[in-house]
């Protein structure tokens, strides 16, 4: 399967009609807590307490409603798992796309899901479309992955690879100084520019639809293939 069957297959193939009256996950349709109360949101997570839990950023323990949804659908898997998974699997999926497009305000089909980041990463920047007079730009705070994927594309088009650093102290910059830095960086040969929404290592969160107008001023007057 080629990328643009991967991503009809997952996302645009379903169109909008096939989202109506999609399901909502037990947990998450139950009434929350009130997590105003910091004890509340600590009494999510089953955490022992003689110890300080910091690995958010790799392997964390879920909180009470996604707990319950994987033991309602771990037993449904040990109790029947042909007809659970044949039963649920399409709708689980369905569920998942309109919780993220709801969440990022885009079109349910317009989400495709993938294993892993590493492989969605691999999928999309695997499959740039650039010339090798052609620039991709990137910056210093992104993910590994993503650093690889496009040094990879890089090699394999001679298109030249670019990272820009936004800033160097998280607690002091600001949203307009980042959005400035990456309209400074982009040159009449920048063609694809790669930028983490939010950056997993320090939950520093860009300011996406700034960046997006900067994008959409520079590519005024270019053509198609620019």
């Amino acid at each position: 399967m080629n990328r643009r069957s991967f991503l009809v297959r997952t996302g645009l193939a379903l169109g909008p009609g096939a989202f109506a009256g999609s399901i909502v996950p037990t947990a998450l349709a139950e009434e929350t807590a009130d997590l105003s109360d910091w004890k509340v949101v600590r009494d999510q997570f089953d955490y022992t307490r003689d110890k300080i839990n910091m690995a958010q950023l790799l392997v964390a323990s879920p909180p009470k409603p996604v707990r319950e949804a994987m033991e309602k659908h771990m037993r449904g898997m040990i109790e029947n798992p042909v007809t659970y998974l044949l039963e649920n699997w399409f709708k689980g999926d369905v569920a998942v796309r309109q919780a993220a497009s709801e969440y990022m305000e885009v079109a349910p089909a317009d989400i495709a899901l993938t294993a892993s980041t590493t492989m969605g990463l691999g999928i999309l920047f695997g499959g740039l479309s650039i010339r090798s007079d052609q620039e991709i730009l990137a910056t210093t705070h992104d993910h590994v992955v993503t650093d690889t994927a496009l040094r990879y594309r890089s090699q394999a088009t001679g298109a030249s690879y670019r990272q820009i650093e936004l800033y160097q102290d998280a607690t002091k910059i600001t949203a307009a100084a980042m959005v400035n830095t990456l309209a400074q960086a982009i040159r009449p040969e920048t063609r694809i520019i790669a930028v983490t929404y939010v950056h997993s290592s320090s939950g520093m969160k860009l300011p996406i639809r700034a960046m997006a107008e900067v994008v959409e001023r520079a590519n005024a007057g270019r053509s198609i293939d620019d």
